[in-house]
């Protein structure tokens, strides 16, 4: 199990409040600084959606398309340990595209369709905000739940038990 991946780089089409941006990261540590309402949120939001398939502000994929648009795309390029990596997307609709109904949600890993539970792990992400205070002081259910989302992301068989569990 190789620890060391790094998301070189992200680009996003009609997320949120990014009609169409890229961003690159270096391998070293990112800082993420502007003021207020200028998408700080939804550029982290679109990397935890590149990890794990889904949001952590919503559970509707359509919220994520920006408003009056058909569809959102976010793309990023990941390096696995010292090999090239791979090229993770995940296309957003609000179930209608072009006039035709379509899937909400579509995740390729190098252009190849994926399902859910198979996207998750190409790319490792620990997403720790404000909102999970609580880790500390609440019951150890909340605790629980936050080791298992890690650990989901790290070990395949331990997401396929716990889905089982579930």
């Amino acid at each position: 199990l190789n620890y060391h991946m790094l998301l070189k780089n992200i680009s996003l089409q009609n997320f949120r409040s990014f009609a169409k941006s890229s961003f690159s990261f270096s391998s070293g540590t990112t800082v993420i600084v502007g003021p207020n309402a200028i998408g700080k949120t939804n550029l982290l939001e679109s990397v935890y959606l590149l990890s794990m398939g889904k949001s952590f502000k919503t559970g509707l994929e359509e919220e994520m398309v920006r408003n009056k648009q058909e569809i959102a795309r976010v793309k990023g390029g990941v390096d696995i340990g010292d090999k090239r990596g791979d090229l993770l997307e995940v296309i957003l609709t609000r179930g209608v595209f072009g006039g035709e109904k379509v899937g909400r949600k579509k995740l390729t890993v190098n252009k190849i369709a994926k399902r859910l539970i198979d996207y998750q792990g190409n790319l490792r992400v620990v997403l720790f905000g404000p909102w999970d205070m609580g880790l500390i002081t609440d019951a150890p259910s909340s605790r629980r739940r936050f080791l298992d989302n890690v650990l989901s992301q790290a070990d395949r068989e331990y997401r396929r038990s716990l889905l089982s569990y579930e």
